[in-house]
Parts: structure tokens; C-alpha cells; sequence
């Protein structure tokens, strides 16, 4: 499967009539691009924390804002002449409650209902595996592109195309989707059985398709979710290109970031707000004449008739079908879980998290990572919507016999910063001394003794971990495999379960499993 076919949309710019009452050509055209990326979920506003004069701050985004504010602009762009391209950068649903609802069913009926023109696959689009995706986008057929994945007959993953042609206010744009290269090592197995291809290549290689076919595209528009850095490297291989919109990594672009001539845009996460950027061609050539990005942050609820009720609906729908089991208080906290990105420390919700996974499997040694924990939360009442926040994902617990050997390699890997993700642990202290951002190993001790590389050990962890992902090959090759079923979120609340049932709250360790050497 090649391009995804795309109803013909003309938006046509303003002009002016001429005094035989034909129209004469606009001197430019304005084309809109509104984009979202990274919205995990997310239905409800989230505190707009950036705002410092209000306690509590207002409330910014969530699913229904971002729909009446897609739905006023096309409007507003109706009235004005302006055309309009409305795109997402990825990871649409995993990340909350009412995301998971049917595995991402609900946000992607949402979507359909927002007005996007095409959206770009994100790596969590495939957290329940290749085949769920595929049945996602047949339940909710959603404008889905991924050019840089293959399936192993050579041919798009079903449902999704590489990229589209759409014609815009008299401007041809081809939209490419592209993600991650590094998604085989951060989600689901079953997407390394997908042939990946680096984004610049995949552009290369759809540029000289068009120009074969004689197809013309006057701006080309990749969206991505491979994060800003990699979108730098896609703009100094493809010079020309003058707009990338991008996603993974989270970034706040207020007003973009350049790359030589290109623009790289990305709104942060979450749905708290929406990117918008205004383009201005030459209408005779089609040359980009000026272009200015910024962030639109949405306070408040869409006024009567600004909205569109049938998003409003669907919210409310998942909510209250959430609500039911989430915002029941299951426990008390008495110390903050918080959590960080100090290379030099370990925090409290992971060593709350590895220190309940050890007892669980009676393992020497657990360990997580730091990119699965996903928030901090205060002290006090706790909610199941709570832990949600801090685990969003389905991974139970595989506990697996390996070498000291082996735990020397990841471990040092992760903790000396050349791994993909932090890593937490319960059962290691590990001895370092300070290297500037990130410290060099000393020793790991268990149970106050070294390593040693031919002992055994047995170590429990999280089944992302244990099936390769962030490239920790070594829980692949460890002996052993004993897979529990109970899922991270539920071991938290049993905790929490337990100590409320004595009328106590549950004090997470605060302490540092890192001890600096002089």
C-alpha cells in the first residue's frame, strides 16, 4: 500500500474581483497548520502550571478544547479565504485511564470526530501489539500514516498509508508520516517483525517516487514522531524542507526551533495545548514568503455553539465510564512518591515500585525503568486514577536467573548513561564516583557483596524490560523465565490496600541506593 487516498479539499484563497468581474489570482496564500502530538489520553484539562499569578492556576487543553478550537479555526479560515491542514504527531491514546478504555478504542473515535486531516503512528500506538493496531484503525479507520515501517510481505501496515497528496487553498502538500526508528526497542515485540527504515531515507526514497510519477507537490510536510533531535538530522539531510511537525519526545516549542531554513514544531504533551502555524506562499510560484509558529494554550470551556457536541459526548461517556473503578480512594501515601532524573540518585517511586516487585517474586534483585514511571504524586489519599498516572502501562512482572555478568553490563550501561532509559532498583547499592553528568561505576553490591560475574542471581523486573525493550538485551538472555500475571498497578494497591485496612498510610523509601566514592 502506497499513498493514503484523501477526499480532494480546495480551500481557495482570497481575491479580488476584477472590474469585468472576474476573479483575479491572490498575490499570496495563507495556509493554517494546526498540530497535536503526544496527547496519551488525555480528555481532562491539566493545570496550566506555567501560569504563576493564579492559585490554583486555570486549567488548559484536554480533548474537548482542543476539538472546539479546531472547529472555530476552520471556521475562521472559511470566513478569511485561508486554507487549513489539521495533523498529530503521535501516541494518541496510551497514558490514562480513559485511554485504555477498550485499548485506545474511545480516543480514536474522539479523534475521528476532531477534524484531523492525517495523523502520524506513534511508537504506543503499538503497546498491545501490531495486530490491535490493525484492529484499532478497522473499528476507527482514522487518516493513519507510517512510511517507514514495513511488514514483512514489503507493503504498509494495514489501515495506514506512507504518505498523501492533499491540495490546499491551490497548494499541492504531501503529508509524510514517520516514526521512531528505536520503536522495536520501546514497545511491543511484535514491531520487530516490521522492517525499519530511517525517516531521511524514507523521504528520499517518496521524493523520487513523485517525481517518476510526475506528481506535483509544490511543500512537502513530514510528520513525525521520532523526537527533535532526530528531527534535525531529517532537516539537515532534506535542506529543502521548510516545515517539519514532530512529536516523542514531549518538547514545548513555543515558537518553534530552526534547523537551517527549517522549522521544527512540536506542543509538548498531553492536549494541554495545540500548535498552530501560519504559512504564506507566493501565489504565482509557490514559494513560502513567511511563516510564524506558536503554541495555543485553552483555557476555559468552548462557549454555546462553539463546541462540538458530539466530542463533548464522548468525553463524558469515557469519564463516567472510568469513574467508576478510578476514582475510588484505595489508600493513604505519608510520603511523597516522587520522581526524577538525578543520575546520581534513586527516587522514591521507584524504589517503592522495585522494592514491592522484589518481595512479590522473592528475588534478589528488581529492577524497572525510570521512563515507565510516568508521574509523582503528594502525600495523601490515593486513587486507582492515581496509580494510573504513575503506571499507565500493562506490564505484569517476569522474573528470570541471570549472571552477575550479565547485571554488571546492563546495569552499568543504564547507570553510567549509555542506555536507553534509567534504570530503578531494590536489592543493588551501587558504588560510584562523580564524572560530570553521569557517574562511573565503582562496584554493584547484593546483600553487601560484589557482583560476581559467573554467580547467579535471581532478579524480577517488568515484562517491557524483560522482552528486550529500551535494548536491555540481557533479560533476553537470562535462564529461567518465570512470567507472573499480576500487573505493577495492582501490586501498588495491594500495598496500599493492606496498610489503610491497619488504618495506615504507606511511607515509601526516601533513601539513595547510590553511594558516592570520594
Amino acid at each position: 500500500m502506497g499513498a493514503l487516498l484523501v477526499p480532494f479539499l480546495l480551500i481557495a484563497a482570497s481575491s479580488e474581483a476584477a472590474q469585468d468581474g472576474a476573479s483575479e489570482a491572490p498575490e499570496r496564500l495563507h495556509l493554517i497548520v494546526l498540530h497535536t502530538n503526544d496527547m496519551h489520553g488525555q480528555v481532562v484539562p491539566l493545570p496550566a502550571t506555567w501560569v504563576k499569578d493564579q492559585d490554583p492556576p486555570p486549567t488548559s487543553g484536554g480533548l474537548n478544547r482542543i476539538g472546539a478550537y479546531i472547529k472555530r479555526t476552520r471556521d475562521a479560515a472559511a470566513e478569511e479565504g485561508a486554507a487549513i491542514l489539521v495533523v498529530d504527531g503521535g501516541d494518541w491514546y496510551q497514558g490514562t485511564p480513559e485511554g485504555g478504555l477498550d485499548k485506545g478504542l474511545g480516543i480514536l473515535k474522539v479523534m475521528m470526530l476532531m477534524g484531523y486531516d492525517l495523523v502520524t503512528v506513534g511508537n504506543h500506538e503499538f503497546d498491545h501489539g501490531v495486530a490491535h493496531f490493525e484492529e484499532l484503525l478497522k473499528s476507527a479507520p482514522l487518516p493513519a500514516l507510517l512510511a517507514n515501517a514495513r511488514t514483512k510481505t514489503g507493503g504498509t501496515i494495514p489501515g495506514t498509508g506512507e504518505y498523501s497528496v492533499l491540495e490546499r487553498g491551490g497548494l499541492s502538500i504531501c503529508v509524510v508520516g514517520m516514526c521512531s526508528v528505536q520503536t522495536p526497542e520501546m514497545s511491543h515485540v511484535s514491531t520487530r517483525d516490521l522492517e525499519w527504515e530511517e525517516p531521511a531515507d524514507t523521504l528520499t526514497r517518496i521524493k523520487k517516487e513523485l517525481a517518476e510519477r510526475e506528481v506535483n507537490v509544490d511543500f512537502w510536510l513530514p510528520v513525525t514522531h521520532c523526537g527533535v533531535y532526530d528531527d534535525k538530522k531529517l532537516a539537515k539531510a532534506h535542506p529543502d524542507l521548510e516545515l517539519i511537525v514532530g512529536g516523542h519526545t514531549h518538547t514545548v516549542l513555543h515558537k518553534g526551533e530552526r534547523e537551517g531554513r527549517t522549522l521544527i514544531v512540536q506542543a509538548g504533551s498531553k492536549a494541554r495545548s495545540i500548535g498552530r502555524v501560519d504559512l504564506w506562499f507566493d501565489a504565482e510560484t509557490k514559494s513560502l514568503l513567511r511563516g510564524e509558529a506558536r503554541l495555543v494554550n485553552l483555557y476555559g470551556e468552548p462557549a454555546e455553539g462553539e463546541g462540538v457536541p458530539a466530542i463533548a459526548a464522548a468525553c463524558d461517556e469515557m469519564l463516567r465510564r472510568s469513574a467508576i473503578a478510578m476514582d475510588k480512594v484505595i489508600g493513604r501515601l505519608d510520603g511523597a512518591l516522587g520522581r526524577g532524573k538525578d543520575a546520581y540518585a534513586t527516587t522514591a517511586s521507584g524504589n517503592l515500585i522495585t522494592d514491592l516487585m522484589r518481595a512479590h517474586a522473592g528475588a534478589q534483585v528488581a529492577i524497572h525503568n525510570r521512563g515507565g514511571i510516568r508521574a509523582g504524586i503528594e502525600a495523601g489519599e490515593v486513587t486507582r486514577r492515581d496509580l494510573f498516572r504513575i503506571l499507565p502501562f500493562d506490564n505484569n512482572l517476569v522474573t528470570l536467573t541471570m549472571t552477575g555478568s550479565q547485571l554488571t553490563d546492563l546495569l552499568t550501561r543504564s547507570l553510567e548513561g549509555r542506555g536507553r532509559s534509567g534504570l530503578e532498583f531494590s536489592g543493588i547499592v551501587a558504588q560510584v564516583k562523580r564524572n560530570g553528568r553521569y557517574p562511573t561505576v565503582v562496584a554493584l553490591l547484593v546483600d553487601g557483596q560484589k557482583l560476581v560475574p559467573t554467580q547467579e542471581y535471581k532478579v524480577t523486573t517488568n515484562s517491557f524490560l524483560a522482552n528486550g525493550g529500551d535494548a536491555y538485551i540481557e533479560f533476553q538472555q537470562a535462564r529461567e523465565r518465570v512470567t507472573d500475571p499480576i500487573l505493577q498497578r495492582t501490586l501498588l494497591e495491594n500495598a496500599l490496600a493492606r496498610e489503610w485496612k491497619e488504618g495506615r498510610g504507606l511511607t515509601p523509601s526516601a533513601e539513595n541506593r547510590f553511594v558516592i566514592l570520594p
